[in-house]
């Protein structure tokens, strides 16, 4: 009786397991056949060419028949990856005016079709100006139709501006006259990336965070193309110098480093520019005192510029008889000289791969007019033009945007108290003065996300 009983039970168990080899193979055999899918798209902000979109499918894909993607209007590009992650960078050289329809397509590695999923994508960055108003200055930001909305409340004076490299926020160093200084961060929902046309729009505001504040002797803030942002700021009391970074927009992370300047992150991410009384100390975000050494370069130079695709930068050199060079560092080179002489170097550009750079000179006199120069990677000069009746405005830097080739600034006629954004021409040079009164002007990175609504088994 014992023995049939456990006879049925090993046939029945062995029924089951059978069962089971032959559903899990069915699954198997549905999924093999099953075509590849988008999963999700983002914009890149870590990019060398004028932008960059990341695409992830739910299988890996022959990049040739992704490459086949029409792209409308028909700006040159590239793709790159392999297996279900690829990168789409859009080239640089003829400007982005508008938003562009991306109709992905292709194959995975069965020659089996996804189907395919249209996108719409802007690439342009916003305008960030600081206002002057009755009340004191207030940080505004240009929609697409040319109207400014307001991003923060009006504060005595705005210092600095810091837009975060993936666009979802922008940081400013406010004081008032009790010698108050407070770092607000703004978040922004950007909206340049969506499945719909309707969907493309102007950013939503989201919360607005007050990082520090207090009787502060200095602030200093600097950002990377990841999202990072790094606080560095001192009291009136001895020892009161602290250093942090809040991690792409969440993780606040104390940094024991001891600075005699400004600290500047690295645009991918990877370390930062420390000023010290021997130079420029180059070293990553999770060195330890004395656990590495550090890269230095001596001398008395500042950072004027990343060329944030390449690894390059544009560093002005102060020399003993007053003169001044402007030098581009080549990462595994020596520092390349490519402009000597006793003008001040007002501001300095480069464009993603640095091999244009572009420089605002003041020479010495009761003119003292402003000349911008467009020089190439050896030193050449390629053109130059005089800002004539305007110049510089105290402060101001030149930010480049590589999706319109073009330059951000503020000038100001002398004489005169404000301001005005100004664009520049990456090409021609050619000077555009806007209405609008400004103190300071920054670009805003176009940033946001797509991904599909379901997700199913791979």
């Amino acid at each position: 009786m014992t023995g049939r009983f456990a006879g049925s039970k090993g046939r029945w168990l062995a029924a089951s397991l059978t069962l089971l080899a032959g559903v899990a193979l069915l699954q198997q055999q549905l999924l093999v056949r099953r075509p590849p899918r988008l999963l999700s798209v983002a914009v890149q902000p870590i990019r060398s060419g004028a932008a960059a979109l990341d695409v992830t499918f739910s299988r890996p894909m022959d990049r040739a028949t992704v490459a086949e993607s029409p792209l409308a209007p028909r700006y040159p590009h590239r793709w790159f990856g392999q297996q279900n992650r690829m990168r789409l960078l859009m080239e640089s050289g003829e400007p982005v005016s508008g938003s562009v329809r991306l109709d992905l397509r292709g194959q995975d590695l069965r020659r089996l079709p996804m189907k395919p999923q249209s996108l719409w994508w802007d690439p342009r960055p916003f305008l960030l100006a600081v206002a002057p108003e009755d009340d004191g200055e207030r940080l505004l930001m240009r929609l697409r139709d040319g109207r400014w909305r307001p991003l923060m409340p009006a504060q005595q004076r705005i210092l600095q501006v810091e837009p975060l490299g993936d666009g979802r926020g922008v940081a400013v160093v406010g004081d008032d006259a009790e010698l108050t200084q407070q770092v607000l961060l703004r978040r922004v929902d950007q909206r340049s990336l969506s499945g719909v046309s309707s969907g493309l729009g102007d950013p939503a505001l989201g919360a607005l965070e007050t990082l520090e504040s207090g009787s502060l002797l200095f602030v200093h803030l600097s950002a990377n193309q990841r999202g990072d942002l790094l606080i560095q700021l001192g009291g009136f009391e001895p020892g009161s110098d602290r250093i942090w970074i809040l991690e792409q927009g969440s993780d606040r992370r104390r940094l024991a480093f001891e600075a005699s300047g400004a600290l500047r992150l690295l645009p991918d991410g990877t370390g930062l520019v420390l000023p010290s009384f021997e130079g420029l100390e180059l070293l990553s975000l999770e060195a330890k005192p004395g656990a590495a050494p550090r890269q230095t370069l001596p001398g008395s130079r500042e950072v004027k510029a990343f060329c944030s695709g390449s690894g390059r930068a544009l560093l002005v050199r102060h020399w003993p008889d007053y003169r001044r060079s402007v030098e581009l560092v080549i990462p595994g080179r020596p520092p390349r000289q490519v402009w000597l002489g006793e003008a001040g170097v007002m501001a300095a550009a480069c464009d993603n791969g640095g091999e244009h750079l572009w420089l605002v000179l003041r020479e010495a006199g009761q003119q003292a007019r402003d000349r911008l120069l467009l020089l190439d990677a050896q030193g050449r000069t390629l053109l130059k033009r005089s800002l004539e009746n305007w110049r510089l405005s105290s402060g101001a830097e030149l930010d480049f945007d590589p999706v319109s080739n073009q330059l951000l600034t503020v000038v100001r006629r002398p004489g005169e108290d404000d301001g005005r954004v100004a664009l520049i021409n990456g090409r021609t040079l050619n000077l555009t003065v806007l209405d609008q009164p400004a103190v300071l002007a920054r670009w805003l990175p176009a940033g946001g996300a797509w991904a599909a609504r379901t997700r199913g088994p791979r």
